[in-house]
C-alpha cells in the first residue's frame, strides 16, 4: 500500500482522536483531521479499507521503564520480567500488558499498559470496522534524539517528550514543570529541541527547531518504527482478503437460499423426514465452511440469520441481479459434479459472472456449456492441468 492512515487514539472514548493520511509515493500528507470521540471513528472506516493503519497510543497511558537484568535477556527472563518490576508498579502486574521494546546486556526497556486500555482501544477500532496491525507509544514516534538532546512537541493540552531511542513519556501541560524538575538536575543544561512554541518552564535549555504539525511529526516516525504493542493475547489474526470477502458473502447467501429452497420442496415430499434432515445437514456444513470462526449453529438459527441478511439486500439492485443470475445458472453446476467453483465475481455493469473453476477433466468444462440456459453465453479461458485436476476461468454473460 502506498498510503497509510495514522490514528492517534485518546485515553477516553469521549476525547478527541486525531488522524492523518500519508502518501509514501508523494512523501506528503494527503488528508488530516480529528473526530470528537471514539464513536466517530466509523467516519474513518472507508479511509482505512485500502490503507495500512497504524495507531499511536497516548503516552499518559503507556509507561516506559528501564529494567536492569542479570545477563542476556532470554525466554526465562521474559517470563520473570513482570515480577522484576512488580515492586515499582502501583497496580496488579497480572492486569498489565508488557512489551519489551529494546534489549541490551543487563538492561531492557519495557512499555507497560493496563490491559483494559488495550481492550478498549481495540473495541473502538472493531466497532468502526478498522483493522489496525500496529500500536506504537506516541513518544517513540518523535525523532530519535542525538547528542544527549531531548525532543518535544505539544499536542492539544499534552506534552510529548522523547529522551533517547527507547525512552519517552507524555504529560498534561500543567504537570510538565514538576516532571522536568524530577528528571533534570538544577545545574544541568539539558537541551530540549522543541517543535512547538517552547514551554513556559525554567527547567531545561529549550531550543526551537523548525515548527512542524504534531501529527505530521509523529506520523513520519511511526512509518519507520518496528515497535508494536499488539502481541501475545492482543496479537491480531491475519487479515482476510477483502475483495474475496466482498464477493464471497453474496455467493454464500445465494447458496444458502438455493439449499433452503430445496429444503422447502423436500418438506412436500413423501420422504420428508430423511431428506429434510439431509438438506439441513448440508446447510449447516456450508455455513461452517463459510464462517469457520463462528460457533456451529443449528439449521433453524441459520435460516433466520440468512433471511435477515437477504432482507438487507432488497434495496440493492445489483445484489438482486446477482442472486437471480446465480439461481438460473446453479442447476448447470449442480448437474455437473465434476466441476467445482473456487472463486466467483459478479460485474453488475456488464451483467457477467467470472468464475474460477476446478474440474476433474476437460470434459467437465465442455459439459457446462450445454447445461446453461439459452439466454446465457459462456466464454472459456485457457485451461491448466495440474495434479490430475483442470482449472480455468469461465465468463458467463447474459445475452
Amino acid at each position: 500500500m502506498s498510503e497509510r492512515l495514522i490514528i492517534r487514539l485518546a485515553s477516553e472514548a469521549a476525547q478527541k482522536q486525531h488522524w492523518l493520511i500519508w502518501s509514501d509515493t508523494e512523501k506528503e500528507i494527503i488528508a488530516s483531521g480529528e473526530v470528537d470521540n471514539a464513536e466517530q471513528l466509523n467516519t474513518l472506516t472507508e479511509k482505512a479499507l485500502s490503507r495500512q493503519v497504524i495507531c499511536l497510543l497516548p503516552g499518559v497511558d503507556v509507561t516506559i521503564k528501564e529494567v536492569a537484568i542479570n545477563g542476556v535477556f532470554n525466554r526465562q527472563m521474559q517470563q520473570a520480567l513482570p515480577y522484576l518490576i512488580e515492586e515499582d508498579l502501583a497496580g496488579d502486574v497480572e492486569k498489565l500488558h508488557l512489551t519489551v521494546i529494546a534489549k541490551r546486556t543487563d538492561l531492557v526497556h519495557v512499555a507497560i499498559c493496563d490491559k483494559h486500555r488495550m481492550v478498549n482501544w481495540l473495541a473502538w477500532l472493531t466497532n468502526a470496522e478498522i483493522n489496525c496491525k500496529q500500536f506504537i507509544p506516541e513518544g517513540l514516534a518523535l525523532p530519535t534524539p542525538v547528542d544527549n538532546s531531548w525532543q518535544a512537541v505539544q499536542l492539544d493540552n499534552n506534552w510529548i517528550v522523547r529522551e533517547n531511542k527507547s525512552l519517552a513519556w507524555s504529560c498534561e501541560a500543567s504537570l510538565l514543570t514538576p516532571i522536568l524538575a524530577s528528571k533534570i538536575e538544577p545545574e544541568s543544561h539539558q537541551l530540549i529541541e522543541c517543535f512547538s512554541p517552547a514551554a513556559e518552564t525554567e527547567h531545561g535549555d529549550w531550543q526551537a527547531v523548525q515548527p512542524t504539525l504534531p501529527m505530521e511529526l509523529l506520523a513520519k516516525g511511526a512509518l519507520v518504527s518496528n515497535i508494536n504493542l499488539l502481541h501475545g493475547e492482543f496479537k491480531l489474526s491475519k487479515e482476510s482478503n477483502k475483495m474475496l470477502l466482498k464477493w464471497r458473502l453474496p455467493a454464500i447467501f445465494a447458496a444458502f437460499l438455493f439449499v433452503i429452497s430445496y429444503a422447502n420442496l423436500y418438506v412436500e415430499n413423501r420422504h420428508i423426514a430423511m431428506q429434510t434432515d439431509q438438506v439441513k445437514e448440508q446447510v449447516e456444513e456450508v455455513y461452517q465452511l463459510a464462517f469457520p470462526n463462528q460457533n456451529k449453529l443449528a439449521y433453524p438459527r441459520i435460516k433466520r440469520r440468512i433471511t435477515t441478511m437477504l432482507s438487507e439486500l432488497d434495496n440493492d439492485s445489483s445484489s438482486a441481479d446477482f442472486l437471480l443470475m446465480l439461481n438460473e445458472i446453479a442447476p448447470g453446476f449442480q448437474n455437473n459434479k465434476a466441476l467445482m467453483i473456487t472463486t466467483l465475481k459478479y460485474d453488475a455493469v456488464k451483467q457477467e459472472m467470472r468464475i474460477l473453476a476446478l474440474g476433474e477433466n476437460f470434459q467437465a468444462f465442455e459439459k457446462l456449456a450445454t447445461e446453461l440456459p439459452k439466454h446465457y453465453s459462456l466464454q472459456q479461458g485457457a485451461l491448466n492441468s495440474s495434479k490430475n485436476k483442470v482449472s480455468g476461468l469461465l465468463t458467463i454473460r447474459k445475452e
